[in-house]
């Protein structure tokens, strides 16, 4: 049942993510009936079974509850190629709808760190047929999160929901669509750049969905906003995913130092926090080890010689703080537990959400109130009614602290600034201030999308209409 609406977007949406049905359930003076978790939880009962993967893959396509169409139909007799421009939610949901529709070809930026892959954990090249999996996914397609390739989906999918979900589950998605004959995947294009508009109507699409996404950042009204220290939180999740700064045998570097504010008080922020503060001792551990190296290698003296005053108290700074970390694993391996960091990021400045308003009416909570739970339990500390100033430059030009004015409810109930002024220690500061729709194309060439396809494509749906209007009228 749950796939006969919901087929790829069913591992997509899981426990903790999708929760309006929750907020909508009438048992709200107890706990409310936790629909998501539901479905993820049957969804993984089948992918234990043998042939589970085998009977999610068959049921995006035939389904016998659903009475008006258990099918999907033959492809369309006319030319229907579609260009679907993104590979998040709506991309590969809209591809996985348009094949269903009996759409000829459907075409996608393709997954570039998996297409290396092809052929070894299931993933089948489309010019043969698919290795059924027999076995359990989580014996032949699971991998640990830690050390998971990406698979190069957008938005999302891919680095926002980093803290909620099982980013194998996407995985499946993958391999669903990457078997079906009519779908196609090619990475490394840019809208607008690689390929133009024109360009797709030349190479004989008929239709293109921009699936792009609200990848624009808000810029707030804040200043120094382009100091060292300060990201944009989508840009810092995006960069700790993509670039696999996360996995302890990348050599990618993100630099991050406590302590941290995240501004915003969206899911978006949640995540950020919560990954920031699983990140920054492997960071620092990643560093000590490095240094360890290259110490061997060349000794101290050559080293530290390569840094300027600023760079001497960074490191510094993560050497002690890796050190720490060290102390901890050693001391949880012969407790036999796992090692809790917390405590030594907390002491090191910690993580800090700073929101405008009062945590109850913040993104996060009225929509998954679980989220801030988990933050909160984390060690992440949240502060209400708090608007951003400024962020204060140190004497190398890096981000200190950041000032914020306090916020007060009027007579009108809106919140306004009080003029009380309260600065926050800050070594690294992350802005989640929510974002906008991705519509760099039509703001690169204005005008071009709606005018030059006007003409052509008005005429071919008229024609199809009436053409359609008179068959039914016949068979009538």
């Amino acid at each position: 049942m749950m796939m006969i609406d919901n087929p790829t977007m069913c591992p997509g949406t899981g426990h903790r993510i999708c929760n309006d049905c929750m907020k909508a359930c009438i048992y709200q003076k107890q706990e409310p009936v936790n629909i998501p978790q539901i479905e993820t939880r049957i969804l993984t009962d089948v992918l234990e079974l043998p042939w589970g993967f085998e009977i999610y893959s068959l049921l995006t396509r035939w389904n016998p509850l659903n009475v008006k169409r258990p099918l999907p139909p033959a492809p369309s007799d006319g030319p229907r190629t579609v260009l679907v421009v993104g590979m998040g939610p709506a991309g590969y949901t809209l591809a996985h709808y348009l094949l269903n529709e009996g759409i000829r070809r459907c075409r996608h930026r393709r997954p570039q760190d998996r297409a290396a892959a092809d052929g070894a954990d299931g993933v089948a090249p489309m010019a043969s047929a698919p290795r059924l999996i027999r076995s359990t996914w989580v014996s032949e397609l699971y991998e640990p999160l830690d050390e998971r390739i990406m698979a190069g989906f957008g938005g999302v999918a891919e680095y926002g929901i980093t803290v909620r979900w099982d980013k194998n589950f996407l995985k499946l998605i993958y391999l669903s669509l990457d078997r079906r004959a009519h779908f196609r995947v090619y990475g490394g294009v840019r809208f607008g750049g690689t390929l133009t508009l024109d360009d797709a109507w030349r190479l004989g699409f008929d239709h293109v969905a921009l699936a792009t996404g609200a990848g624009r950042p808000t810029i707030i009204d804040m200043k120094n906003n382009l100091i060292r220290g300060v990201r944009k939180a989508c840009d810092f999740l995006m960069a700790l995913q993509l670039t696999g700064a996360a996995k302890r045998s990348s050599i990618a570097n993100l630099q991050v130092r406590l302590p941290a504010v995240v501004i915003g008080g969206g899911l978006t922020a949640i995540d950020t926090a919560t990954e920031l503060l699983a990140y920054y001792p492997l960071q620092v551990e990643k560093i000590l080890e490095r240094y360890e190296a290259l110490r061997r290698e060349f000794g101290d003296e050559r080293i530290w010689s390569m840094y300027d005053a600023e760079e001497h108290e960074i490191l510094d700074e993560f050497l002690a703080h890796a050190e720490a970390c060290r102390r901890e694993r050693a001391r949880a391996a012969e407790a036999r537990e796992e090692p809790d960091f917390t405590p030594l990021v907390r002491s090191w400045g910690g993580v800090t959400i700073v929101y405008r308003k009062r945590l109850s009416d913040s993104p996060a909570y009225r929509l998954n109130h679980e989220e801030v739970d988990k933050a909160l339990e984390e060690g992440i500390v949240f502060v209400e009614n708090m608007s951003p100033v400024e962020c204060v430059p140190d004497t190398h030009g890096a981000v200190k602290e950041v000032t914020f004015e306090r916020q007060k409810k009027d007579e009108k109930g809106k919140w306004r600034g009080s003029g009380e002024i309260v600065p926050f220690p800050a070594r690294s500061v992350l802005v989640a201030a929510g974002t906008s729709p991705n519509i760099i194309y039509e703001k690169e060439m204005a005008g071009h999308v709606p005018a030059r396809r006007e003409e052509q494509v008005l005429p071919e749906l008229r024609a199809e209409v009436e053409r359609k209007a008179r068959a039914g009228a016949d068979s009538n």
